[in-house]
């Protein structure tokens, strides 16, 4: 199976990612969000740097967690060893 560029992309930014953490360096993340329009009021935060992963959060309290947990997960490191920011969504819903 190939892999469309999107996949590609992403994950070529896993792997230089889980190079620089080795390193001792902290990246850091800028999380985006947006509202659902339909169903009960959930909110979806992406990150900018590893593009097609996202995660629902219930709620705005949630974003941040929910954001550090998504990198984590992704890049299968710890997650105190990134730095995460919270961008203004400027996505309609």
């Amino acid at each position: 199976m190939t892999e469309t560029s999107s996949e590609a992309k992403l994950r070529a930014a896993i792997h230089a990612d889980q190079r620089r953490i080795a390193a001792g360096i902290r990246p850091l993340y800028h999380a985006t969000w947006k509202t659902t329009p339909d169903g009960p009021p959930t909110v979806d935060v992406m990150i900018m740097e590893l593009p097609l992963i996202h995660l629902f959060v219930p709620d705005y309290a949630g974003i941040s967690d929910g954001a550090r947990i998504l990198i984590a997960r992704t890049l299968a490191v710890d997650p105190t060893s990134f730095d995460v920011v919270v961008e203004e969504s400027s996505i309609s819903n």
